[in-house]
This record gives structure tokens, C-alpha cells and sequence, in this order.
């Protein structure tokens, strides 16, 4: 079975591999804010931190990834700016 997967694999690995690298951090970096989120919280310690509905940490995690890759480019982007003023 492993052998009929490889190619696939492969093929998948190098279209990721392919894309830009801001690119990749947004297809990465979101599951794994989600991964630390569920093992160190899980779902129940987030409904005991005082929300009324439990909140799933797989898509906290992909927000709060995707929010703090947001602003890191927007600071990047920015420090660039200020570099170019100089």
C-alpha cells in the first residue's frame, strides 16, 4: 500500500515545496497552532475558561495562526518601508 502512495506523496511534497515560503508558513504554521492549542487546552479547558460555548481548538488555532502570519508580514513589510525612508 505504501508504495502506491509514494508517488502521490512525492508529487504533493514538491508542489508544496514549489510554492513561496510566506505560502508555506500559511499552510503550516495555522495546523500547528491548532495542534499546540488542542494538546495543552483541549476542548473542555477552553469551555472552563470562561466561554459559554466550547470553542473547538482546531479552529482557534487556525485563526490565532493565521492572524499572528498576518501580522508578521504586515511588521516585515513594514520595517522594510522604514528602511527604504532612511
Amino acid at each position: 500500500m505504501l508504495e502506491r502512495a509514494k508517488p502521490l506523496l512525492t508529487t504533493i511534497w514538491k508542489r508544496f515545496r514549489s510554492y513561496p515560503f510566506f505560502v508555506q508558513l500559511l499552510l503550516v504554521f495555522p495546523v500547528l497552532c491548532a495542534m499546540a492549542l488542542t494538546l495543552l487546552v483541549g476542548n473542555m479547558g477552553l469551555a472552563l475558561m470562561g466561554t459559554a460555548v466550547a470553542i473547538n481548538s482546531l479552529v482557534a488555532g487556525w485563526v490565532g495562526g493565521v492572524f499572528v502570519l498576518i501580522l508578521g508580514k504586515a511588521g516585515i513589510i513594514l520595517a522594510k518601508d522604514s528602511q527604504n525612508k532612511r
